[in-house]
């Protein structure tokens, strides 16, 4: 082996992956091996993913990962299945090794209350989670929010947000369950694998409580979909973290490992601002959105030794401010950096590189819309291209739309000069 990464195990060699797990929940019941053998999995693979440095594959991208894990035996028949799913998560050449073990991960977390939940919230402390919350828990729903962290600030942050939630609807409604687990050893940034984690503690979480509970994944269907913005961005260079290929794939390999949790995206056809608009309770989301996160690069605060937040010119900021512009809510103060602000980061090798692909995704847009139509990548199969095509343009054109308006109402003349207006 190249590497060996073990579950934090005292006088194991190898890299540690450090987390608290024993606070998943044993009641109501202990989530069943297929559950806790798909979170192992998870883990390993977000391990290897975080370990091993795409700068030394040969096209810097493409690596070659054999992976040995432990499994039940109801996922190792699902190996091939998994490895075609992670290769199109990651973009990786993924060779995955499953032998047969018995899975316990050590669940001793307790239930403390009367009432259960009416489904388990993927909590990330993003914008588009606390809409998800909010209008579950205005339809009347109680819910248990999981979230994962491995650094503080993060930690804070959803810690912060689920307490507002929990004041506001009360303790007989909101369960916050945030889950730590760190991977020091951890060159590569890009992190594909990371909804897999993210998605693996929500459904053991759901687990406990029976199969008829429910894991959402709030998601606008703009990120889901992720439309290349540029030819050097085809395949995963975009995120695929909830592609709906990816979560229909997923949760056929749920139900065949025995996993009947039922997992949906509620806001696959709405962008982020259609999100925002529709919001239950617009009052409560004007007060909490501002302690929210939407960006790829909330560690950048750290380096500035500023509390956490968003950087403001990474591509999830630039869309979080297109959003937030269609109800008023935009301030480019509000970031580390005002992309708009400043002409040289239009021209910076690293902060100008998001702002400089989503405005000629939108010149080609206003030109060819065809163009960016035909980047997308849909299915594998006719009948699932058939079924997402329409939904898939109407996201465009609306999420096209949000991110016009926004730099026609907010760009200076030397952004509206690079789009030729």
């Amino acid at each position: 082996m190249d590497a060996v990464v073990h579950l934090d195990e005292p006088g194991v060699a190898g890299y540690p992956l450090h987390h608290d797990l024993a606070q998943l929940l044993a009641s109501p019941g202990p989530p069943g091996e297929a559950a806790q053998g798909f979170l192992l999995l998870a883990l390993g693979i977000w391990a290897a993913d975080k370990l091993l440095d795409r700068r030394a594959a040969a096209d810097a991208w493409t690596r070659e990962i054999i992976l040995h894990l432990p499994a039940p035996d109801a996922w190792r028949p699902l190996a091939p299945d998994l490895t075609r799913l992670l290769n199109f998560l990651t973009g990786d050449d993924w060779d995955l090794k499953l032998r047969p073990a018995r899975i316990d991960l050590g669940c001793q977390g307790a239930w403390p209350h009367p009432w259960r939940p009416g489904a388990v919230v993927l909590f990330s402390g993003g914008l588009d989670s606390l809409v998800g919350a909010i209008d579950r828990l205005e339809a009347g729903q109680s819910l248990v929010l999981v979230s994962h962290y491995d650094f503080g600030q993060l930690a804070s942050l959803q810690q912060g947000l689920a307490a507002a939630l929990t004041a506001y609807y009360g303790p007989d409604r909101v369960h916050h369950l945030g889950i730590r687990v760190q991977f020091p050893e951890a060159p590569e940034l890009t992190l594909r694998s990371r909804s897999l984690l993210y998605l693996a503690l929500g459904a053991a979480t759901a687990a406990a409580f029976g199969e008829t509970t429910p894991l959402i994944v709030p998601e606008n269907g703009w990120v889901s979909l992720n439309p290349p913005l540029t030819l050097n961005r085809l395949g995963a260079y975009s995120t695929r973290t909830t592609h709906p290929h990816f979560l229909a794939q997923l949760n056929s390999l749920w139900r065949r490992a025995g996993l009947n949790q039922p997992l949906d995206n509620p806001y696959q056809n709405q962008t982020k601002g259609e999100m925002l608009l529709q919001c239950r309770n617009p009052e409560l989301l004007k007060k909490l959105f501002p302690q929210t996160v939407s960006c790829s690069r909330p560690v950048a605060s750290r380096w500035h030794r500023r509390p956490a937040g968003s950087c403001g010119y990474c591509y999830p900021c630039l869309m979080r401010r297109a959003a937030l512009h269609r109800l008023g809510w935009d301030d480019g103060g509000d970031y580390l950096l005002d992309a708009l602000a400043v002409p040289e980061t239009l021209r910076h090798r690293t902060r100008g590189r998001d702002l400089r692909a989503l405005l000629l995704a939108l010149k080609t847009w206003e030109k060819s819309p065809q163009e960016i139509q035909a980047r997308l990548w849909l299915g594998d199969t006719p009948a699932a291209v058939a079924a997402r095509s329409a939904p898939a343009r109407a996201v465009l054109a609306q999420g096209f739309q949000e991110i016009g308006e926004f730099f026609r109402d907010k760009a200076p003349e030397w952004v509206k000069a690079y789009l030729g207006w």
